[in-house]
């Protein structure tokens, strides 16, 4: 309670002395404003400039011939080879839950260490044929071996579009390697089957 008492008389004193001893020094030298400039005055400035000058424009253009060029020639999935043998094995796609999972009511329809079985509630038949694109044999075979119902055609390197031009059919891509790296895809062409619980996976040797 002293202790609370004294620096309750500090502070007083400290107060008292502050405003005994406050004066106006008045003022020396010019006084200016603080301005600063607008970075949005300083963005739209640039920005005329660079539309002057056509530099925007060239930046425009640049940016849809990128995407373009990616689009029709997306990132091909590298470390693939060219299958010479028949290989057969086959990938089972169950996960193990790690935690507790609930829906939106707190009920829980998941227990840590279930595993569960995504083939178990997926309606999904179609076979996945992996090709390399630039490789006119693999497209003849993948296009002899299925139709548009039952086949989906997914490209590790190529054009997908000009091929979908040129066959009618639809190509698709393996964006980053996505079905390749989870279905352990060593060689190309390859064709992914659903089973009852697991996926079967077949390397196909074709040309030469």
């Amino acid at each position: 309670m002293a202790w609370n008492a004294l620096m309750v008389a500090v502070c007083a004193s400290l107060a008292v002395a502050g405003s005994a001893d406050a004066r106006d020094l008045g003022t020396h030298g010019p006084v200016f404003p603080v301005e600063e400039p607008s970075i949005l005055d300083a963005i739209h400035e640039r920005l005329s400039a660079m539309e002057a000058s056509g530099e925007l424009e060239q930046m425009r253009q640049g940016m849809e011939d990128t995407t373009r060029s990616y689009v029709n020639r997306p990132r091909p999935v590298l470390g693939l080879r060219k299958a010479t043998e028949d290989r057969y094995y086959s990938v089972d796609l169950s996960i193990t839950v790690e935690r507790d999972i609930a829906d939106h009511r707190g009920v829980v329809f998941a227990k840590a260490g279930d595993v569960i079985n995504p083939l178990h509630y997926s309606h999904f038949t179609k076979r996945i044929v992996l090709l390399d694109g630039d490789d006119p044999k693999q497209v003849d075979w993948a296009l002899s071996h299925g139709t548009e119902i039952d086949t989906l055609l997914v490209l590790t390197s190529g054009t997908p579009l000009d091929l979908t031009k040129e066959h009618g059919r639809r190509f698709y891509f393996d964006q980053d390697g996505v079905i390749t790296n989870r279905f352990e895809v060593r060689a190309l062409p390859a064709e992914i089957i659903r089973g009852d619980d697991v996926m079967h996976v077949h390397e196909v040797p074709v040309g030469e």
